[in-house]
């Protein structure tokens, strides 16, 4: 279609839908980023935790030769993994200056990347059994921690209501399973000494309560084939409940085996795995819903540019109208003005259209981004924590989590009143 002849009004109303278009595009490489870092936080989940197996056994010196080769497969698949992720972020970048609203997921990206950076020399010192559990579990989580932040900032980047809401399904999913896997560690190093200490347990409670809540708003935004199979993986979790238990009534006093710790083990990495096929059905719903805008807004544009060039011939004269004339005029004369009331009257009707369809959009998003903005609030008062008492990432947030258990409240609330108390006036 030559668009040389269509009057302006109409050229921007096509360049607002062509913006959609390319907007969607994006989108749908951003989620596809997102689908892929999910892939090797799964794997590094999956090497934190023997790793963490392996340096708790090994302070009680066990064998290690069975464990070091289990691990070092799973160290091998989380680099495949990585290598993929790569390779992806590489044909990223090359389009990155065409990026028009990316510049926080695109810094999110380079700060997960010097993190994975820190991985082959923790592998080492791991293999080594040269780092006590809790350092390593420690620089496992901040390597983790930095990939969820590239899947946070592709949810809060993305501007289509339904794949937002599948964006915030998947990042709070991941983010009750990450803990999930923290709890996994913390339990692995309590069992394995027998009992847990006050710190350990109130770590635990607080590590429960918080996936619930992760979990809950996940349960909020995503589609019911994937809200089937983690019901499902709920129903099988009585087992390590009855552990959560038990290890609240340990002391020092009151032990337990300590083999205890391989049993918990295999029954939280189960349900982690089990969550893995939850993330698969995440991913594919949210291809789908990416595809199916793509292929709704191409077809909605194509069919704006064959009315728009009829309306702009027809008010120029180059074609005959079909249309009856309230206004008495011939048919086939072109108006004296080059357009026309009747193309007026369309223009108008697609710009208020246009207005209310991007008015429900934002109304929709503003739905959705509440769970975002709670998440913007908890890493806003960590900032705050760090910065006033030289707090690592790690210990700002167990001091909210740990307010959260006393004071009954929610992380969001805790860090509410930490941004009310150390938030500039």
């Amino acid at each position: 279609m030559v668009e040389r002849h269509i009057p302006p009004p109409l050229r921007f109303l096509l360049a607002a839908r062509r913006s959609e278009l390319h907007g969607l595009e994006s989108l749908a490489v951003t989620c596809e980023l997102a689908v892929h870092v999910s892939a090797l936080v799964h794997a590094l989940q999956k090497e934190r935790g023997y790793s963490n197996l392996t340096l708790c056994s090994a302070q009680n010196g066990a064998p290690q030769d069975g464990k070091a080769r289990t691990l070092s497969g799973l160290a091998q698949e989380s680099a495949r993994v990585e290598a993929d992720v790569r390779r992806f972020l590489d044909g990223l970048a090359a389009t990155a200056p065409h990026a028009g609203n990316k510049a926080r997921l695109l810094n999110c990206i380079a700060f997960a990347l010097f993190r994975l950076d820190e991985l082959p020399a923790l592998r080492r010192q791991v293999r080594d059994v040269s780092v006590p559990a809790e350092d390593a579990d420690a620089r496992y989580t901040q390597i983790i921690s930095s990939l969820l932040a590239v899947v946070f900032e592709a949810a809060d980047s993305a501007l289509d209501p339904g794949v937002t809401r599948l964006l915030v399904a998947l990042l709070n999913f991941m983010q009750g399973k990450e803990l999930s896997g923290q709890e996994r560690a913390t339990g692995v190093i309590g069992f394995t000494n027998g009992f847990f200490t006050d710190p350990q347990k109130a770590r635990m409670l607080g590590l429960a309560a918080h996936q619930a809540r992760s979990f809950d708003i996940y349960a909020q935004y995503a589609e019911d084939a994937a809200l089937q199979r983690w019901e499902s993986i709920q129903q099988q979790g009585q087992p390590v409940e009855r552990l959560r238990d038990m290890a609240q009534r340990t002391s020092a006093d009151q032990r337990v085996d300590g083999t205890l710790a391989e049993l918990w083990f295999e029954l939280c990495t189960a349900r982690i795995d089990a969550m893995r096929d939850v993330e698969s059905l995440l991913a594919q719903a949210l291809a789908r819903q990416c595809e199916r805008r793509i292929v709704e807004t191409r077809q909605e544009l194509d069919d704006r540019q064959l009315l728009l060039s009829r309306y702009a011939d027809h008010a120029s004269g180059r074609a005959p109208s079909m249309v009856f004339s309230v206004q008495s005029r011939p048919l086939d004369t072109p108006p004296a003005d080059g357009v026309g009331s009747v193309l007026e009257r369309s223009i108008l009707e697609m710009m208020r259209e246009q207005t209310l369809h991007m008015q429900r959009t934002d109304d929709a998003l503003n739905t959705v981004r509440v769970a975002l903005e709670e998440r913007k609030r908890i890493d806003r008062a960590k900032r705050l924590l760090i910065n006033q008492y030289g707090l690592t990432e790690q210990a700002a947030h167990e001091r909210l989590q740990r307010a959260a258990m006393d004071g009954g409240l929610s992380l969001a609330d805790v860090a509410r009143q930490v941004i009310g108390q150390l938030g500039p006036n």
